[in-house]
């Protein structure tokens, strides 16, 4: 058990491999998300349970993600998958007990259980009660069988109740190191993956961030639009006014981005005045979405620097890149956008240039 005393880095390693162990060595199926709803360990059971690709069985995966997975292949039924996936965000946010059986399209009958972590997050087990459902539904008519039957499910489940509480404990544990463990990197990897000017992610940062989004989305059947952001007249704010207002610019305009977009959206500074946008796509919806957020988005880069004598107004030029239709993979995806960003600057500035319009010219 863990004692509340700091461990040293081989101490808490050797710990946590061990839970670990123990934790794959349990028959049930059970996963760890963190207070962000952050996968934090799922055991081999779990994947094999839900039947999920081990890509999402990562540390780190969103439970976002593993709900847009299932609501894409019809686990929930039929429905409208967003609204699926936003009701099960809406409880999972709530971080309560939770008991139910779920019943999936291959027929299997898992039972969950979910228990809320003092530490934030929850930990949930799966358990197949698939033959248990179907040998309680056949011996409906036969007392003697199914008052027996009933007595061996009540010690099955008291059994599953001693072992969830095994995996709370350990999860406890699992949880309190990693937080040891991740206090201690986590200022240095911040500063490796995040611009020390804007606090946005760095190019480093979003290019990982691209190939996982592109990964799960690509999984799930949904889309995703990679939009270029490069800003318009910023040399001679530099020249004129010098680099502390060059930078107070850019941070204003970090700002601006942020506050225009959802909370899903993804925005980073790739470096000098190029800011780049990961923004979600619904299934089936049309780039006029997208074409909104980008207005919107050049209605507010659109900048007068006051102090300067004439004044100087900033404005942005914005190529933009849809995944799959313009690429299947985040390299090409990349290099369209970045077209389309030039061929914007390059007919006009202030403009927003789809790259499905180049191959249209």
């Amino acid at each position: 058990m863990f004692d509340g005393k700091s461990l040293d880095s081989g101490d808490r390693t050797g710990c946590r491999a061990s839970v670990e162990e123990a934790l794959e060595a349990m028959h049930v199926g059970f996963s760890i998300f963190d207070a962000e709803l952050l996968l934090v360990t799922a055991n081999k059971a779990c994947l094999r349970l839900l039947d999920l690709p081990p890509e999402l069985g990562r540390a780190g995966t969103p439970l976002e993600a593993i709900f847009r997975f299932n609501a894409a292949r019809g686990e929930y039924g039929e429905g409208d998958a967003e609204a699926q996936v936003e009701e099960r965000l809406t409880r999972a946010r709530k971080f309560e007990a939770h008991s139910f059986r779920h019943h999936r399209p291959d027929g299997t009958v898992l039972e969950v259980t979910g228990e809320p972590l003092a530490s934030g997050g929850f930990v949930t087990t799966y358990v197949d009660v698939t033959e248990a459902t179907r040998a309680q539904e056949a011996l409906q008519d036969k007392e003697k069988e199914l008052t027996r039957y009933l007595e061996d499910i009540d010690l099955e489940r008291a059994m599953v109740e001693q072992q969830a509480g095994q995996v709370v404990e350990m999860a406890e544990q699992l949880s309190v190191q990693n937080k040891e463990i991740e206090e201690s990197r986590k200022q240095s990897d911040f500063q490796a993956r995040h611009d020390e000017l804007t606090g946005l992610p760095n190019r480093r940062y979003f290019t990982e961030f691209l190939e996982q989004a592109l990964l799960v989305a690509g999984q799930a059947g949904t889309g995703k639009a990679l939009l270029f952001i490069d800003l318009d007249n910023f040399k001679p704010v530099n020249d004129i006014l010098g680099h502390d207002e060059g930078d107070a610019l850019l941070k204003k305009v970090a700002l601006r981005l942020t506050s225009g977009l959802r909370d899903s959206d993804f925005v980073a500074r790739l470096g000098g005045d190029e800011f780049a946008v990961i923004a979600g796509m619904r299934p089936g919806s049309s780039i006029e979405g997208i074409r909104l957020v980008a207005e919107r988005l050049l209605e507010a880069l659109n900048i007068t620097i006051e102090e300067a004598e004439p004044p100087i107004t900033v404005a942005a030029s914005i190529g933009i890149a849809l995944f799959p239709d313009d690429a299947a993979g985040h390299d090409e995806l990349l290099k369209q956008a970045d077209q389309a960003m030039y061929e914007a600057k390059a007919t006009g500035r202030s403009r927003i240039v789809f790259a499905s319009q180049l191959a249209e010219a």
